[in-house]
């Protein structure tokens, strides 16, 4: 059974993979080895997974230690079930038949590999924006995000924001309701195109707090808000919190799904890779938003989100006047 997860934010670091990934392969014992310490080196959080990772180990060495060496499927479907059973909704074991399956589904990976990384090419999306009279307080410049992991995101975003503000935007409404995420990088130039500094760090077990910034020139400092659900995950509850978090917006609707986990992909000789949850994305200075979400300034039913973002920034502007 495939695994169903969303588009994780992405973590770009340099890391070196222990000894004997770097070895040549040589035999399933040891590719086995590789991919199970990278759960028990690297997973954000061992006490949320379901049974102690040691106990897998000692449940999968044996059925590996089995295989003929001519039973490549069955040490996929091996590491594939290993994995699945986190059920965390990002770490997936991923076969080489099955890579170009998922970078044509989640574009290229920057995957942190024996070989290298990858460069992280501009992964941008489509955006749709209107401009909106708000009688007797000026106009909204509404713009819906439906994810943070398409072409031209952030990007189109910047564009969008300048050319409402021309036409007479006095403030923002950003939806990202059912945004299922993204990229990091996307996030960071997203939140830069509205705010500036550090906003996020990266908590894990095995490092330090790993901060990141907003990455580019504000282009406004008008109101803002941001409209969001429980179909909020990832990425965009990283974009939401920050900006919610640093004073620059207020959300409106549901709290979001509390799944921040950042995902590190991992590319191992055999062609195949381990996408493991190394981390929980947090705002500077607070707690992670994993399992809570992000909170709404203005709890409402998401249907009813626009309409009262809308009423918000009328009076924003008009205290402004």
């Amino acid at each position: 059974m495939r695994k169903t997860f969303f588009w994780p934010v992405f973590v770009i670091l340099c890391t070196i993979l222990p000894l004997a990934a770097a070895a040549e392969n040589s035999g399933f014992e040891k590719r086995f080895e590789t991919v199970w310490e990278l759960i028990d080196e690297r997973y954000w959080n061992h006490d949320v997974l379901p049974e102690p990772w040691s106990d897998v180990h000692d449940r999968y060495a044996p059925q590996v230690a089995e295989l003929p060496g001519d039973a490549e499927d069955r040490y996929w479907e091996l590491m594939e079930e290993m994995y699945e059973g986190i059920a965390d909704d990002h770490t997936v074991f991923v076969r080489p038949s099955r890579v170009a399956e998922i970078r044509e589904l989640y574009g290229t990976m920057p995957c942190l590999a024996l070989l290298g990384q990858a460069d992280l090419p501009e992964k941008l999306g489509t955006l749709s924006y209107g401009l909106q009279a708000l009688p007797g307080a000026g106009s909204a410049g509404v713009i819906r995000i439906p994810d943070f992991a398409s072409d031209h995101v952030a990007g189109n975003l910047r564009r969008a924001v300048r050319e409402l503000e021309a036409e007479g935007a006095d403030g923002f409404v950003l939806d990202i309701r059912g945004n299922p995420g993204g990229r990091l990088v996307t996030m960071m130039q997203s939140a830069g195109v509205f705010t500036s500094g550090l906003l996020w760090r990266l908590v894990t077990t095995w490092s330090l707090p790993i901060p990141y910034p907003a990455i580019g020139v504000p282009e406004t400092d008008a109101p803002l808000a941001l409209l969001t659900d429980r179909n909020v995950h990832s990425a965009a509850e990283g974009f939401a919190g920050a900006l919610r978090q640093s004073g620059r917006a207020v959300t409106v609707g549901e709290a979001s799904a509390g799944n921040v986990e950042a995902l590190l992909p991992f590319c191992l000789r055999d062609g195949s890779q381990a996408w493991v949850a190394a981390g929980v994305l947090a705002p500077l200075g607070a707690p992670t938003w994993q399992n809570t979400g992000v909170e709404p300034d203005v709890e409402i039913a998401p249907d009813s989100a626009l309409e009262a973002a809308l009423d918000w920034l009328k009076e924003q502007l008009a205290q402004d006047d």
